[in-house]
């Protein structure tokens, strides 16, 4: 392959990649993989995309530039690197493109499970949330209140309102179900989910990964020897996806 092919090949590549990260950032879709923490990191890797690809074209320019100028040194077939390296660049932009972009659900439980506790986060993060108003308070905060709280007799009967999408599973009863987040620390791929059994009459109404709108009083329910919260739904409307799906420690 020609050098100048090469590296217009390159540069578009290093475009595209550029456009197809700031198109996820308008749409807010880069919460969807990654700690929201990590976005200013990554509109800096936007920038050097843009500059890698200007960079790239403006070689281009000077090259042909410098041949009109110069006809006798130009070198139609200049060695270029492999063209190998072209596939590996474009391999991320054709998933990101070709795979609906979707945050995780129910069907990622076969592989990374749930806890009903909050096991990865330091109890030195939970201060906060017990001056947080008991309906202000969503799935990870009311599990690390149990996990991290030796007298939780003070929080039965406080009303809640959490949001997540539904999950059965056949260790509940036929009135009970989970609703459900995913937390992320870093990106997608270390995400694991959490969840909270609600108790409501009508479960069997409802649709799995159904997002939802759960509100009612907090009780608990032992689950696997341990002592779990559990919310008596009084009411249950059906929800969006939340511009951001995931809960960060």
């Amino acid at each position: 392959m020609p050098q100048r092919m090469f590296r217009s090949y390159q540069g578009l590549l290093l475009f595209g990649l550029c456009l197809f990260f700031v198109f996820k950032a308008i749409n807010g879709q880069l919460t969807w993989y990654i700690n929201v923490r990590f976005i200013p990191l990554t509109i800096l890797g936007m920038i050097f995309l843009g500059v890698l690809a200007q960079t790239v074209f403006s070689e281009i320019r000077r090259s042909r530039k410098h041949e009109q100028e110069h006809p006798e040194h130009h070198h139609e077939h200049d060695h270029a690197p492999s063209a190998a390296n072209l596939w590996f660049m474009l391999i991320p932009l054709v998933i990101g493109l070709l795979i609906p972009a979707r945050p995780l659900d129910s069907s990622a439980f076969s592989t990374k499970g749930f806890n009903t506790s909050a096991p990865l986060v330091s109890s030195d993060s939970s201060a906060q949330i017990f001056e947080t108003e008991s309906e202000e308070r969503n799935i990870l905060d009311w599990l690390k209140i149990f996990n991290f709280e030796t007298d939780i007799t003070q929080f039965i009967g406080q009303k809640a309102s959490v949001v997540g999408f539904v999950y059965f599973d056949e260790t509940l009863e036929a009135n009970q179900f989970f609703v459900s987040r995913f937390v992320v620390s870093c990106c997608a791929a270390d995400g694991f989910a959490i969840a909270m059994p609600v108790l409501w009459e009508d479960a069997a109404t409802l649709q799995q990964d159904a997002w939802v709108v759960v509100q009612g009083t907090i009780d608990t329910v032992d689950l696997n020897g341990q002592r779990t919260p559990m919310i008596v739904a009084e009411a249950i409307n059906a929800t969006d996806i939340p511009a951001q799906p995931y809960l960060f420690p």
